[in-house]
């Protein structure tokens, strides 16, 4: 999947040609159906492809494949996915899978960069904001590209890597394409939901758990090149037309927030994932102090926003795939899930017969693939169906991002806040040329993801705690955002007895604690709302 050409470094291969017959799945292998109809009705394959300009939704319907796999890169690029294809595609009853290719990694075969986890993010920040753009569903995965023979001696930072996109859009929507032993160390270590295996570097080989295999390169499309592609799952996160909301699979509930002063299982469950990733707690299911203190402690050494609650990005960092013969704490935390559901395990860390009866059970009974493996998407089911914690306060929405291009109170109460951390740039409230510049500065200068967008990480850094007596820009940026509700606030940078008024109205408003001090939850309900 080279964004140059549809090929992945293979020499060339025979031309299936849809005017011969299309490929078909047989017990031999690929074989040859008498029409391109036939093959997409009796297989459901779909294609990939990197020029819009020669193949478009009208030949891809015509030669009746069912979806398409089309590419997110760095912009400028005339072969990415566009809001208007993917208008076209959905208008023609096709799917979309949507993958990241920048160079497919090939440029770690000369040098590994020192940060693949940063790495990670920057693709993944871009890969979410164009995906969203092109109107994908925010449940939906992202594949990320591994175009080359990924040797075992880059494992690590290869994990690293899928650590950074986890981390920006959750583990359970996070999708590798690469060969047969790449997918494999990524799903054995629990850092893919998602898998697309190519044809190349697989050596005949196929991993069971992908959902997506590409099974023959240089296939011809009303005249042009494209790989054919077979779906191993209903649901192999595809969205738009056919089956756009997961081909007839299940779809995943969301995480849930967990926060302080909350109880009940699912607290108990990462309490014992915290301590299997070193926490020194105990897991009493009761969210307090201790717990509250190795959740940002988690946080901050995986580069998460700290802010002390368990939502989407801490949970996806926290699960481990456990299975048969598995032990610890991380067993633990899924015994303890499971039970939620009634299977009566003893909570001992130990992954015998009977937890692997009661994963399969639960994967049956809510449409998973069963396999007896909690992986990812198993965690998610298990974590997000029902109620597994109550209590405590109110959760804050989340970050927003904000990004080039974009005006309003959160661009000013933004520029106010890189003010206050030493930017010269004007807050009008219009994301130009000069905040993209001093935010890409602030990130790099605080060890963050140098994108350019202010999202949840870059958020949680910038703010910062003001309160009765403050004064400065960071104090104009809470005016800004609490004169978005209406308080009619001069924004004059200096804290008074009006602004804590303010900020009091709004914490009651929005069943937080009143102090009148705008600190991290505070803010992160100011921005978000």
């Amino acid at each position: 999947m080279n964004l140059s050409d549809h090929g992945h470094g293979l020499s060339r291969r025979r031309l299936l040609t849809l005017a011969g017959g299309a490929a078909v799945a047989t017990a031999a292998g690929i074989g040859f159906a008498q029409s391109a109809s036939a093959a997409s009705s009796a297989t459901g394959y779909g294609i990939d492809y990197s020029d819009p300009s020669l193949i478009t939704p009208d030949s891809v319907a015509a030669a009746g494949y069912g979806f398409v796999c089309r590419y997110l890169s760095w912009l400028p690029n005339p072969k990415v996915l566009t809001l208007s294809e993917a208008q076209a595609l959905t208008a023609k009853g096709l799917g979309i899978v949507s993958n990241w290719e920048s160079d497919g990694l090939q440029s770690w075969q000369s040098s590994v960069p020192s940060d693949p986890y940063a790495q990670g993010v920057r693709h993944a920040t871009e890969a979410e904001r164009q995906a969203l753009a092109n109107g994908m569903p925010s449940s939906r995965p992202i594949y990320f590209s591994v175009d080359f023979d990924l040797q075992s001696s880059m494992y690590s930072p290869l994990n690293s890597y899928f650590d950074g996109v986890a981390s920006v859009i959750g583990r359970s929507r996070t999708g590798a394409y690469a060969g047969y032993y790449v997918i494999k160390e990524l799903f054995d270590n629990g850092k893919i939901a998602w898998g697309w295996q190519a044809n190349a570097w697989s050596y005949g080989n196929w991993d069971s758990r992908a959902q997506l295999r590409q099974v023959q390169n240089d296939i011809t499309v009303a005249g042009h090149g494209a790989d054919l592609d077979q779906p191993m799952a209903a649901d192999f996160g595809q969205w738009g037309g056919k089956g756009g909301s997961g081909g007839g699979g299940v779809i995943l509930p969301s995480w849930p927030n967990i926060t302080d002063g909350m109880t009940g299982p699912s607290v108990q469950a990462a309490q014992y994932l915290l301590r299997y990733h070193g926490a020194s707690i105990t897991a009493d299911g009761q969210f307090g102090a201790a717990t509250l203190a190795a959740t940002k402690s988690f946080q901050s050494a995986h580069g998460l926003g700290v802010d002390g609650q368990i939502g989407p990005q801490t949970w996806s960092a926290l699960v481990v795939q456990v299975q048969q013969g598995s032990s610890g704490d991380d067993v633990r935390a899924a015994q303890v899930e499971l039970n939620r559901f009634g299977y009566g395990l003893a909570v001992d860390g130990s992954f015998g017969s009977g937890t692997d009866s009661a994963a399969r059970a639960f994967q049956s009974a809510h449409g998973l693939g069963v396999d007896g493996q909690v992986g990812p998407q198993t965690w998610q089911m298990l974590v997000g169906t029902g109620s597994g914690a109550s209590g405590g306060g109110t959760v804050a929405p989340p970050w927003p991002n904000v990004v080039d291009g974009d005006t309003g109170n959160n661009v000013q109460a933004a520029q106010y806040l890189l003010r206050y951390h030493g930017a010269s740039i004007t807050a009008d409230g219009q994301f130009g040329a000069a905040t993209l510049a001093a935010t890409k500065s602030f990130q790099s200068a605080h060890g963050l993801g140098v994108d350019g967008q202010i999202g949840p990480q870059t958020w949680s850094a910038l703010v910062v705690q003001v309160q009765q007596g403050s004064s400065g820009d960071d104090v104009r940026a809470a005016q800004v955002e609490l004169n978005k509700f209406g308080y009619g606030l001069a924004v004059d940078g200096s804290f008074g007895s009006g602004t804590d008024s303010a900020a009091r109205a709004f914490q009651s408003a929005h069943g937080l604690g009143v102090d009148g001090q705008v600190g991290p939850q505070t803010w992160q309900m100011l921005v978000g709302s």
